[in-house]
């Protein structure tokens, strides 16, 4: 995004690199900042009474657009803030939100659509599609369903591990009968 940024502003404004010191000081007064057609930026030196000044011209004098816009140089300037606003959209994509996760989606219509105004609910969290329902449905019973078989995979190495530690080694044994015995009940 910044990268194609740059490159917009290249398009209309100089390259101001090779002017610029670690410490320089960027100033720019909106009364002073025009004079003709220039559009002026002041570089100061240091922060200091005696530092020197430095007026550029920060405005390319062959910006984009200029040549299609007017033939003479003072009108390109007055159409220039048109030209910039019409190259935006061509060079800058509009950048699209992801959204939001269709969980969170209905956590919020369920939870704080209630608490707020009718017409702020269907702003902050609108009412989520059937297929949106759905599918938080299914992931919450997988989930559910996962939890349960975690659950009990730790339960089974915590008996494997009683059952070693107190030098029973028919762990399996053991193990196969009482998964019979559970079966018959």
């Amino acid at each position: 995004f910044f990268s194609r940024l740059g490159r917009i502003l290249n398009l209309f404004y100089c390259e101001l690199s090779g002017l610029i010191k670690q410490n320089h000081i960027f100033l720019k007064n909106h009364s002073s900042c025009r004079e003709g057609n220039k559009l002026l930026l002041d570089i100061k030196d240091s922060d200091l009474e005696t530092a020197t000044y430095l007026r550029f011209n920060v405005m390319k004098q062959t910006f984009y657009g200029r040549k299609d816009a007017a033939t003479s140089f003072a009108a390109a300037i007055n159409c220039r803030p048109q030209i910039m606003r019409d190259a935006i959209p061509n060079m800058l994509p509009i950048l699209t939100p992801p959204g939001i996760n269709p969980y969170t989606q209905v956590e919020l219509h369920d939870k704080f659509g209630p608490c707020l105004d009718a017409a702020d609910a269907t702003i902050t969290c609108p009412e989520p599609s059937e297929k949106i329902r759905a599918l938080v449905k299914n992931e919450k019973s997988d989930r559910k369903t996962l939890k349960l078989k975690l659950i009990q995979a730790k339960k089974e190495a915590r008996e494997k591990i009683v059952m070693v530690a107190l030098g029973d080694e028919k762990w399996e044994d053991k193990k196969m009968s009482k998964i019979e015995g559970e079966a018959e009940c």
